[in-house]
């Protein structure tokens, strides 16, 4: 019986990402929407990021807390919060509050969170 409390407990903490105060969104509202084919050439067109590999990888590591559109669910929003890419940068790779430490390699970090600046 310790074992499990201590596997639901490792699980509970690995899991949380962020301290929101928002609800889950239901399944549906996570999906992403598809942004418009103009405003995806505008964002690859700015040479500063690769959008395309920057979603990939936010909806491979950050949707489930942060919502299909960076407007925050179980943990904040990230969009039009402010934040510059050297800040989102440092709490991808070291963690802040809940969020644990997100292990991708650098330049994929470092192009998300350009794109996350962006947003």
């Amino acid at each position: 019986m310790k074992k499990f409390l201590l596997a639901l407990g490792l699980v509970t903490a690995l899991t949380a990402c962020g301290g929101g105060d928002e609800a889950a969104p239901a399944p549906e509202e996570a999906a992403p929407e598809e942004a418009p084919a103009d405003e995806a050439a505008v964002e690859e067109a700015t040479g500063d990021f690769d959008a395309t590999a920057a979603r990939e990888q936010y909806e491979a590591s950050c949707i489930s807390c942060h919502g299909g559109n960076l407007e925050g669910a179980m943990g904040p929003a990230l969009a039009g919060e402010g934040h510059t890419a050297e800040q989102i940068l440092n709490v991808i790779q070291n963690g802040q509050g809940t969020m644990p430490a997100i292990n991708i390699p650098a330049e994929d970090a470092e192009n998300l969170a350009r794109w996350i600046e962006s947003q």
